[in-house]
């Protein structure tokens, strides 16, 4: 029954307020799915971060992996750092597999925040390696690394006061004893991008810079010693002198015919160590020039020298050894290059003003070297002087070619730092010339196995990559 006064259409509607009532529930329903869903969406982008790194991600120029396709790719300058960690695969043997992995994650959550609290961050895990990449100077990478040998001792005490805690009949027992790691570097261009097929795909890096940066890493077993990097991480470190750091050896990379020059950072050596390895720097330097030069009877007195002050010196008995090992074979040979230096075809690039220039600087620096071996100082000095005037001058022609090409900024940026880093060697050989008192020996093993090495790696990477952009550019008609 309809109530007197009210129409029947009055009566079934539903008032304003209810509706208002119902409104507004169904809003707070679709915002909080909305909410759900943006929550769920945080919590998916959080966990690829902890797959893909953000910083990847920014490098590419993307703000999600969502955003990131196949091909995506950009040049980028930075440092790649490589650990391992020594014996693994023998202290893995002596592991269940949940220790293995509680051992591993254990190790890498004090390795990971050093790399981040000095601006890198980690591409990839390789089992018990870590390949690490810092996009600034190579001082962050150097000051990362320390930290991460720091971070180790307290792994290392951290984890030999829980082993003394289990039973002594306990397997994990078996596996005492401090982690020792190996950390190599290098620096250079690399190509950062999203490789893979259409179902599966990884963001990484390429370039030959990470081999050698793998390659570096290898050697610091050879020498039992915790930090190796490239001599181009070395031009890449603002302050150098803030660093304990001396030249080691060359290398080639496997399938590479160039030798490299890498140096040890000691660092993080024991106080006694570092301070007997600094106060045999000249002995050890004067070791290595007769090493090279194959002179090895001079080489092994002066090793066992070295040896004396510091017998700790890993690096000074692997030489010694060497030396030993090359007098009984009557071989002479001296590592893993050799002291020939020629022209070689392979340097040429196919621009006849750039080859012309490069060849005139090569065989400066050889007669030079010459010079120095003969300790013909006067002659020395006039070839320096000349020297340091044709390399400003090419390199400023360079510098003035790139920029009427519109080289990108980030290779030209480096071609220019490695122009600048080059000139000051030279400076400091030429100063050392001048003063003459460094023998002509160690001074003609800076210019021929260091200063040359340098060089022919400058053209054949360098100078290649702008050798390839300037014949692209000319190949579209530009001037």
């Amino acid at each position: 029954m309809t109530n007197r006064g009210m129409s029947p259409e009055s009566a079934l509607a539903p008032s304003a307020e209810e509706e208002l009532r119902r409104m507004r529930a169904r809003l707070e329903a679709e915002i909080a799915t909305r909410q759900g869903v943006e929550q769920r969406l945080a919590q998916v982008q959080s966990a690829y971060a902890r797959f893909v790194p953000p910083q990847l991600l920014e490098l590419l120029g993307k703000e999600s992996i969502l955003d990131v396709d196949w091909g995506n790719q950009a040049e980028k300058k930075m440092t790649i750092l490589f650990s391992d960690i020594r014996g693994f695969a023998s202290m893995s043997e002596r592991m269940s597999p949940q220790q293995c992995f509680d051992f591993i994650n254990a190790y890498l959550s004090f390795m990971e925040p050093m790399v981040l609290a000095h601006g890198g961050f980690i591409d990839k895990y390789i089992g018990d390696s870590v390949m690490a990449l810092f996009p600034a100077r190579g001082d962050d990478a150097l000051r990362g690394a320390l930290g991460m040998l720091a971070e180790l001792e307290q792994f290392n005490t951290q984890r030999s006061i829980l082993q003394g805690e289990l039973a002594f009949d306990n397997p994990e027992r078996r596996n005492a004893g401090d982690v020792h790691i190996g950390i190599g570097m290098n620096s250079g261009l690399l190509m950062l991008g999203v490789i893979g097929g259409s179902n599966r795909m990884e963001v990484t890096v390429i370039s030959d810079a990470v081999n050698l940066a793998s390659r570096v890493e290898t050697l610091t077993k050879t020498y039992q010693t915790p930090i190796l990097i490239s001599q181009h991480t070395l031009n890449s470190i603002r302050y150098p002198a803030e660093f304990s750091i001396r030249f080691l050896d060359r290398v080639r990379v496997r399938g590479k015919h160039l030798a490299q020059s890498i140096y040890e950072v000691f660092d993080a050596d024991p106080v006694p160590l570092k301070a007997a390895k600094t106060a045999s720097r000249d002995i050890f330097e004067d070791a290595l020039a007769h090493y090279h030069f194959r002179r090895m009877d001079e080489a092994l007195a002066l090793f066992s020298d070295c040896l004396e002050h510091s017998p700790g010196d890993t690096p000074a008995s692997v030489y010694w050894q060497r030396c030993r090992q090359a007098n009984r074979n009557h071989s002479g040979e001296a590592g893993e290059t050799d002291s020939g230096v020629v022209w070689r075809s392979e340097y040429l690039l196919g621009f006849s003003g750039l080859d012309e220039m490069h060849q005139v600087i090569f065989s400066h620096i050889v007669a030079l070297s010459e010079a120095l071996l003969q300790e013909s100082s006067g002659l020395a000095e006039q070839l320096v002087v000349k020297l340091v005037e044709v390399t400003k001058e090419h390199f400023e022609s360079e510098e003035r070619m790139m920029d009427a090409h519109g080289y990108a900024r980030s290779p030209s940026l480096e071609h220019r730092q490695q122009h600048q880093k080059f000139r000051e060697f030279e400076d400091a050989l030429a100063l050392d010339i001048h003063e003459g008192r460094i023998s002509g020996l160690r001074l003609a093993f800076r210019c021929q196995f260091m200063l040359l090495d340098w060089f022919i790696s400058h053209i054949s990477i360098t100078d290649r990559h702008l050798e390839r952009y300037l014949a692209g550019r000319l190949g579209e008609g530009i001037a």
